[in-house]
């Protein structure tokens, strides 16, 4: 039985939302018209002084005008807003710089999507967020974040600490996370999560694709993407390449084999022109990871791909994974790729000397671009203002409980896959979740190589499919509401 008191509320609503109508209906055509003729006016009027006055480069006012469009799809369509946040998550570089402090376009498109979504739930009295699975465990590594920045501001360890910065980036790092949580928010059932997990094939497609027509553009002759960085490239191609084959059993249009069974071949590709070790032995185990996970047949057709790599792979790759020179174009190329290894092994040693100092509480989030330079200093070695390990990261910045915490959330990822397996109910569900642990696996691997785990551009993806996998477990009988 309804309480009377929300059956009042519901009434009071259906009377504002006919009020509201009989309004619409009653306003003259005429002024509907005028109103967006001037609002037409205007908009030209804007771009006209944008491009004669202030004289904008032409591909700024269309992105403006995108960008503006695409507001107001998103706030009548919130949905499709979502669709969009998989794709425009990899190329967040190529869009345009807001001037607010920590804001940046994705954020902007995370919020007003979820904004305009949340409205209309909440005008037709609807629960808005869900049980999560991973939100304890992340919520605690934030607030140990928070804690190690309040103890390195209180109590400095005798290295130089920037509070105020460290708060600032601790803010972007929590937005990666809002990804997570919205998407668990708004995707809701069997077809918005097949959308979604399409968008998120189509985003590694996108970025592969760029790889492909930039070539070896980087430094060293490594391929960038719109990342700009090779190695973060490689770590995002990596994760979601090991997706698209974990969907290839799941999806059952043999049309829809074929896309994804081209785009995982692209990404495989872009993985080996990023010429990244990490993110070479991370796409190896994740797709061994599928095999296992999927059938016989696809493990042993992975196997065989990966032994006879050396036959068909380009020999730029085959060098840099035995470790041997690169043929690059200049030598400044080939000693850069030679000394960027034992500059990583230098920063390596370094961190170790400021955790032997600082086991149990670190230096403070983010106190390791500050500190490595200092210790580098008086090992004697140059060292890199990063750590290039995340583990070593969270070891050396909040200690010991910090890196439990860190590999505590991996476990809680994959743990979460396993229940989605045991748990799927249709074959789409159970690739769904066997992707999601393999993506789960390429980072933890990615990681041991580099920073990666708070980019909102290598892990917003990763979250998304959190997210999808969590709602799927909702679904079960006798899941929390």
């Amino acid at each position: 039985m309804i309480p009377s008191s929300e059956r009042a509320s519901q009434a009071t609503l259906d009377e504002v939302r006919e009020a509201a109508r009989l309004q619409a209906r009653t306003l003259p055509i005429g002024l509907v018209v005028l109103g967006a003729t001037l609002l037409g006016v205007v908009a030209i009027g804007l771009f006209t002084l944008l491009d004669y006055r202030f004289h904008q480069d032409p591909h700024r006012i269309v992105k403006l005008l995108l960008g503006l469009a695409g507001m107001g799809t998103i706030i009548a369509q919130p949905q499709i807003g979502l669709l969009l946040l998989p794709l425009a998550t990899p190329f967040l570089g190529w869009m345009p710089r807001l001037p607010i402090p920590g804001v940046n376009a994705l954020n902007l498109l995370l919020l007003a999507v979820f904004g305009a979504w949340a409205v209309g739930r909440v005008m037709r009295r609807e629960d808005v967020f869900r049980p999560s699975r991973l939100g304890a465990i992340i919520v605690v590594m934030l607030g140990l974040a928070a804690l190690s920045i309040v103890r390195g501001g209180a109590f400095p360890t005798g290295y130089t600490y920037s509070v105020g910065e460290a708060v600032y980036t601790l803010v972007r790092s929590a937005m990666t996370f809002g990804v997570y949580f919205i998407g668990l928010a708004m995707v809701r059932g069997e077809k918005m999560r097949r959308r979604v997990a399409w968008a998120i094939v189509l985003a590694l497609l996108a970025e592969a694709a760029v790889t492909a027509v930039y070539g070896r553009n980087g430094r060293g002759q490594r391929a960038i993407g719109s990342f700009g960085q090779s190695n973060e490239l490689g770590a995002f191609l990596a994760m979601f390449t090991a997706f698209a084959v974990a969907m290839i059993p799941g999806t059952r249009r043999w049309f829809g084999r074929l896309v994804l069974l081209a785009t995982a071949a692209l990404g495989a590709l872009a993985v080996l022109m990023s010429l990244s070790r990490g993110a070479m032995v991370a796409l190896a185990a994740a797709v061994l990871y599928v095999g296992l996970r999927s059938s016989r047949l696809l493990t042993l057709a992975l196997v065989g791909v990966l032994l006879t790599s050396p036959l068909w792979a380009p020999d730029y790759g085959v060098q840099r994974v035995m470790g041997s020179k690169v043929e690059t174009e200049s030598e400044d190329d080939e000693s850069h790729l030679e000394g960027a290894t034992q500059l990583r092994l230098d920063t390596w040693h370094a961190i170790i000397t400021v955790v032997s100092e600082h086991p149990l509480d670190g230096v403070g989030f983010t106190g390791l671009a500050d500190v490595l330079p200092q210790t580098g200093q008086e090992l004697g070695v140059e060292v890199k203002d990063s750590a290039h390990n995340t583990y070593l990261r969270f070891l050396g910045e909040m200690g010991v409980f910090g890196l439990a915490v860190f590999v505590a959330l991996l476990v809680s990822c994959l743990r979460m896959s396993w229940a989605g397996i045991r748990a799927a109910r249709t074959r789409f569900d159970r690739q769904l979740a066997v992707g999601f642990g393999a993506a789960t696996i390429a980072m933890a691997v990615s990681c041991m190589f580099g920073d990666r785990f708070f980019s909102v551009l290598i892990t917003g993806n990763f979250w998304m499919l959190a997210a999808l996998v969590n709602d799927a477990l909702l679904e079960r009988p006798g899941a929390p509401a």
